[in-house]
């Protein structure tokens, strides 16, 4: 994108300053009426409608790249809000094809050193855990073997072998035939490349990616992590389709029978990729239900979802900033009555883990549903 580019995609904001807050009439609290972590916590210049006069003055050449400005991008978590309300309105500004922009073009040395390094997590890990996986039943298609639908381990997963147990259980009792490559794995690619703005490791990834799903004619890629989930959607040019692990929960729960669940009321976190950027917030929500837990929502849930604080990098490079975000969402969360979080992202659960008040718990959805089907964590891959 050139700087004629960018400014035409800045001017698109007219800095209404409607995405600072939340579209219901009635608020029950105060400090429910904004949404933009950066914004609620710093104002002016970090508030969406700063960040599109951030974009449009290095355009016109009028603002000079500089720490005060890094951090001003480097605030913000890129949660997409505020261009998911912009798109339910009468304009559309691509607020984070803007913002993912800027992070390309500034100065390397302006870019904070853990954002650049988490671009590195798009190279397959020595340590690679992914042969758990065959314990389960799942096929190794480096082998040549084929299959279908496959699974796409991130770079949260790869080397994550209680996880991939877990998960490697679920698909066993759900009795697909699913595939990944074991032996070989695709690149590990989540958001953190497009954080650190690294737009040829993105591209060089998509491109190998493409090239398997073509070679191996699969049609469905399960995906675990929200952030890769939004990647693959958004920059893969394959016909394949990319199925949010939460959707194969929910219809596994219609068809096989399980043992529901005994907890205390729970609330649910909705992952910022998961839902405003891949339109995914009803199976989760289907999920809880039918594993017969008490939903209380938080005020602000759904397409007006709270983000969690931790994305865009924040929680790489400022942790205590991403704990200050968090903040925000417990006062939220304790305000229901509930005792348990339930998360479908492992950046949510990692940050509200990290933040959470006394007293209450924080759940990957995965592991409730593996416990459903009986998961001990005794199976196969000890």
């Amino acid at each position: 994108m050139d700087s004629k580019e960018l400014l035409e995609k800045a001017l698109c904001c007219n800095r209404c300053g409607t995405c600072r807050g939340v579209v219901q009439d009635r608020v029950p609290d105060p400090s429910f009426a904004t949404q933009c972590p950066s914004g609620m916590t710093f104002f002016g210049a970090h508030e969406p409608a700063g960040l599109m006069y951030l974009a449009r003055g290095i355009a016109q050449d009028d603002l000079k790249w500089s720490e005060d400005l890094a951090r001003v991008l480097y605030s913000c978590t890129l949660c997409g809000y505020c261009e998911d309300l912009c798109q339910r309105g009468y304009r559309h500004t691509p607020a984070v094809t803007i913002l993912e922009e800027l992070r390309r073009i500034i100065p390397d040395e302006l870019k904070p050193a853990s954002i650049k390094k988490a671009a590195g997590t798009a190279k397959v890990p020595g340590n690679q855990k992914l042969d758990v996986l065959k314990q389960f039943g799942i096929i190794d298609m480096s082998t040549g073997r084929k299959a279908d639908t496959v699974f796409f381990a991130d770079n949260y997963l790869i080397a994550n072998a209680p996880k991939l147990k877990e998960i490697g259980f679920i698909l066993q009792k759900s009795g697909k035939k699913v595939g990944c490559f074991c032996s070989e794995p695709l690149p590990p690619l989540s958001a953190d490349i497009l954080n650190s703005g690294s737009q040829e490791e993105l591209e060089r990834c998509i491109d190998k990616v493409d090239e398997k799903i073509e070679d191996y004619g699969i049609k469905k890629i399960i995906v675990y992590n929200p952030e890769s989930l939004s990647v693959l959607k958004r920059f893969c040019m394959t016909d394949a389709e990319f199925i949010p692990i939460t959707s194969i929960y929910a219809d596994m729960l219609r068809r096989k029978e399980f043992r529901k669940v005994k907890l205390p009321a729970v609330t649910y976190q909705d992952p910022c990729h998961l839902g405003r950027y891949a339109k995914e917030y009803a199976a989760p929500r289907e999920v809880i239900a039918r594993l017969g837990l008490n939903l209380k929502e938080m005020w602000r849930s759904g397409h007006n979802s709270l983000c969690c604080g931790a994305g865009g990098g924040v929680l790489l490079n400022d942790p205590s900033l991403a704990k200050k975000y968090a903040s925000a969402r417990w006062y939220e969360a304790k305000a229901t009555g509930a005792k348990m979080m339930i998360t479908a992202c492992p950046y949510c659960h990692a940050n509200m883990q990290r933040s959470k008040p006394k007293g209450f718990r924080v759940v990957d959805i995965t592991t409730l549903v593996a416990k459903a089907y009986g998961y001990t964590g005794k199976e196969a891959g000890r």
